[in-house]
């Protein structure tokens, strides 16, 4: 098996953070921080009960043989309006000193990045972590979390627990197209039209960055190349921003190629080596096929990606 699965191109490079005061950064955010101890909870949304047609139709275009279209029923959930932030898993880091599989290179050091110097830009660098996810990147607080395995996500979850007192984990499968949709019938929640994506999404597009340009690209510009600042673009119909594009966002469901129930579940043991789990969103490079609300993607519970990032359900 190949270090991830390859069904898009792959991401970033280093550098370091240089995070402001707390107090400081809170004034410039866009986004209201929340505090619980020494960490920051998640802003959620009330995503209603319902059912829907889960996969795509025939006719949609960019559709994969593994979007079998069917009915599915989901009960309501709260999930984070945004993707976990640069400054929220570095207030975990700085009370746990953990540890991230990219630093310690579990099965490999670093990370699937882009690195703008070398050829071919994407690979697999040892640089690559959370910390400098992409080759000279300036990397703000505010944006998404990158180079994150599943093993990394999981010790944020059980400290986030542990810090708040309430109960958070990973969107099923079938919980994260739900409320990707937000009622939605289109390949999009905005619609058809993959060229309107800027105005919600970040996403490969006709921005530049030096001499680089994205080969397969959406015909508009979100005036980001790499990541962007979360609850930049507009959210859906449920208040949920950025579902499509920024980053790629871990659920909690076993990839099963033919859907068999394993999308309304989370895996209920710790992965094995080669269980697959699944991703789902598309990110900062992604064209159009990919960022689709029924488009697939997994990976192994150890893989890291630059554009590889997570948002969380609050059950209570």
């Amino acid at each position: 098996m190949s270090i991830i699965h390859v069904t898009f191109l792959f991401l970033l490079g280093g550098f370091a953070i240089n995070l402001p005061v707390r107090a400081e950064l809170a004034k410039t955010l866009k986004t209201p921080l929340r505090h619980i101890g020494a960490g920051l909870v998640p802003d959620v949304a009330a995503v209603p009960s319902g059912c829907f047609f889960m996969g795509s139709p025939e006719t949609e275009q960019g559709r994969g043989d593994n979007e079998t279209l069917h009915r599915i029923c989901v009960k309501s959930f709260k999930l984070a309006k945004y993707e976990i932030t640069v400054e929220e898993f570095q207030y975990f880091v700085n009370a746990t000193h953990f540890v991230t599989d990219a630093e310690r290179g579990n099965e490999e050091k670093g990370c699937w990045s882009y690195d703008h110097t070398a050829e071919p830009h994407w690979a697999w660098w040892e640089w690559a972590n959370w910390r400098s996810p992409v080759k000279d990147l300036s990397l703000k607080s505010d944006q998404p979390v990158g180079c994150v395995s599943f093993h990394d996500v999981q010790a944020y979850i059980d400290w986030l627990n542990k810090e708040s007192g309430h109960y958070y984990r990973l969107p099923t499968e079938a919980e994260w197209e739900y409320a990707a949709r937000a009622g939605s019938t289109t390949a999009r929640y905005w619609g058809n039209n993959p060229d309107i994506a800027c105005r919600y999404a970040n996403v490969a597009d006709k921005k530049k960055i030096k001499a680089l340009s994205w080969e397969q690209r959406h015909e508009c510009d979100d005036g980001q190349f790499f990541y962007a600042t979360v609850g930049g673009l507009l959210a859906n119909s449920w208040k949920l921003h950025d579902m499509l594009g920024n980053v790629w966002e871990w659920t909690c469901s076993r990839y099963e190629e033919a859907y068999n129930g394993s999308e309304q579940v989370c895996l209920n043991a710790k992965p094995d080596f080669d269980d697959l789990l699944v991703m789902r969103g598309g990110g900062w490079n992604a064209d159009a096929p990919r960022v689709r609300a029924a488009y697939r993607n997994w990976s192994t519970a150890w893989a890291r990606q630059a554009n590889l990032g997570f948002r969380l359900v609050r059950e209570r």
